[in-house]
């Protein structure tokens, strides 16, 4: 009764190299008042960001602040069993975990989510996402009734998730280079198969962290409006469709790979994108050869980007990988504060 008096007021932090974008969004009865976008540069939050903030939320006691997981140590795996159970190639002393659902379970390092509580420490923290719960919401209206590889991309950071009818059998995030949040130049773990993964509540720090057969179930891909696009699938038809007659499974995986090589001689194997190629060139092989893959074979590649990118990566899979690629266009504060609305409304 007291809640619906009040407006509600959502703020999402995002921090990278060039500082702190900030999103705030004014709701009354799940109806949008008021949407403001900020940037604020510094290492660290300045006074006068603390001080907007502090702004922002004080004409209501409702106000939800959230900000993404960007450290390295964190990802999802199947079932709700501890982590000593599931983490097979990690330490799990000193990972926090949390269920949903009662079918999966994000984890993240404990001293990762310590230094974000610290960062944020003048502030306050409600919420805290994972590129899990960013790709599951992103991707809500293909996840349940397709096989796919789902991606999430910002600047120094990409995960992946393998999804089957709804299923996550795998997930993976990768940080790439330092910043702020993600200070760790390499991978810090084995690739699990796991599940997704949603945002949670963190007020006593507990945070979150079938198949496409065939091109024709592609029709899933319909009513993209400004996400993005997929490829026309008739000019896909020659490399989409392995039958009996044309490659073995062993043949597919040789020459996928044999493909990969010629993209390094094209793209600058610096560059973000040949980044994203290789880790995504990384998932498939670790998959198909895993006990997990069952000879199935994935057709599409499903990746949310923040980024004004991704041209060059969308032709590399479709040509040298043979893959049907949807790209959406996202804005990560919107998205934030979306799945804060979500447990907040």
């Amino acid at each position: 009764m007291l809640a619906g008096l009040f407006q509600k007021i959502f703020v999402a932090i995002i921090s990278d190299k060039d500082g702190y974008d900030i999103q705030t969004i004014v709701v009354k009865k799940k109806k949008t008042l008021h949407k403001e976008f900020r940037h604020f540069e510094g290492d660290v939050p300045s006074p006068v960001m603390i001080r907007y903030i502090n702004d922002v939320i004080d004409p209501s006691p409702f106000f939800y602040i959230s900000t993404l997981n960007l450290h390295a140590n964190q990802g999802a795996y199947d079932g709700c069993s501890k982590p000593s159970e599931s983490l097979q190639n990690q330490d799990a002393v000193g990972i926090q975990t949390l269920c949903r659902d009662e079918k999966w379970t994000q984890y993240a390092s404990q001293d990762a989510l310590y230094q974000l509580r610290s960062q944020y420490n003048t502030i306050g923290l409600d919420f805290i996402f994972s590129p899990f719960s960013m790709i599951e919401f992103y991707f809500a209206d293909k996840i349940k009734n397709s096989f796919a590889l789902y991606a999430f991309g910002m600047p120094e950071l990409f995960s992946v998730a393998i999804f089957d009818g709804g299923k996550l059998e795998y997930a993976h995030h990768y940080a790439r280079g330092s910043s702020k949040s993600a200070t760790i130049d390499e991978e810090v773990s084995e690739m699990e198969f796991t599940s997704s993964s949603l945002g949670h509540e963190m007020p006593e720090g507990t945070i979150l962290l079938d198949d496409i057969e065939d091109l024709e179930d592609l029709d899933l891909l319909d009513d993209l409006d400004s996400f993005g696009d997929i490829a026309d699938l008739d000019d896909l038809d020659e490399v989409s469709e392995f039958s009996e007659d044309t490659l073995t499974p062993e043949e597919i995986r040789q020459e996928r790979d044999h493909n990969t090589n010629a993209v390094k001689n094209e793209i600058d194997d610096s560059s973000e994108e040949y980044a994203r190629f290789e880790f995504i060139q990384k998932t498939l092989q670790r998959f198909y050869a895993s006990s997990h893959c069952h000879n199935r074979f994935i057709e599409t590649v499903c990746i949310a980007d923040s980024s004004s990118g991704g041209d060059e990566l969308k032709r590399y899979l479709e040509e040298e990988l043979f893959l049907n690629v949807l790209i959406r266009k996202v804005d990560v504060c919107e998205g934030i504060n979306a799945l804060a609305q979500a447990e907040g409304l």
